[in-house]
């Protein structure tokens, strides 16, 4: 059995002399379908090596859409790199281990491929959670472009006449009418937003604006979608993020925002 094992494992497994040290092919397979490999460096002036990928996986996966500055693709890289003593060369854009003795090479270069192997989830993490990335997309940029013009509160009322009327956000600008903005993800957002508008203007008697932004038109069903754009603001965000963007702060402070 043991052998059986080697060589499934092992029968793919190529090591060439490169001027660094050597390039070690597996047969591991990317997202894309290409195999992945990894570079032995060394041994440097204390008798060291390295083992590292090409410096092409990182922006591989942020070609493929994923955006390590999103936070929770961001925690979940760091993650991976901390599980598998690798880290990330931002200079270089290496993933790399620290330097090791000879001896340790053989189990550094195996743990350095499950860590690309792991890194490959976050391009499905990409494409299954797309709609949630999305929403930090644009809080991102919302919270940029705000920033020293409003005051930004997450998941809360417009007032307090409001308590169980809870919007995404709540951006105030002085001497303005506070904005509620909803990220619609489904049509209860949409509706969670026109309940809100109600019972803004009919029971609070409330002075208030209210966003919806779709990622786009197909994000919610035709029918909220026309109920929405007849009662609220609805920009899309998803291939118009300026100008989305710059619809909701408009709303917020009664000019267009020079986006940059």
């Amino acid at each position: 059995m043991k052998a059986e094992l080697c060589q499934a494992f092992c029968r793919d497994l190529e090591v060439v002399p490169v001027p660094c040290g050597f390039a070690v092919g597996t047969a591991f397979l990317k997202s894309d379908g290409d195999h992945i490999g990894f570079y032995i460096v060394g041994p440097d002036e204390s008798g060291l090596y390295r083992v590292q990928d090409d410096g092409a996986t990182v922006p591989y996966l942020q070609a493929c859409g994923a955006d390590l500055g999103i936070e929770t693709r961001e925690e979940a890289f760091q993650g991976i790199l901390a599980e598998y003593d690798v880290s990330y060369d931002t200079s270089t854009f290496e993933i790399t281990s620290e330097p090791i003795p000879k001896e340790a090479v053989a189990k550094a270069g195996l743990k350095l491929v499950a860590a690309l192997l792991r890194l490959q989830d976050l391009v499905l993490l990409t494409r299954e959670r797309a709609e949630t990335t999305w929403v930090q997309e644009a809080k991102r940029d919302l919270e940029r472009i705000v920033s020293g013009k409003a005051e930004i509160a997450y998941d809360a009322p417009i007032s307090s006449l409001l308590p169980d009327y809870l919007a995404d956000m709540v951006l105030r600008a002085h001497n303005r009418d506070p904005v509620a903005v909803f990220f619609g993800t489904g049509d209860s957002k949409v509706y969670e937003a026109l309940l809100l508008q109600s019972g803004a203007r009919y029971e609070a008697k409330v002075a208030c604006s209210v966003v919806v932004i779709l990622e786009k038109d197909d994000s919610v069903t035709r029918k909220a979608r026309l109920r929405a754009d007849n009662h609220l603001t609805v920009p899309r965000y998803r291939g118009a993020e300026r100008d989305a963007i710059g619809r909701v702060i408009e709303v917020v402070t009664g000019e267009r925002p020079s986006m940059h």
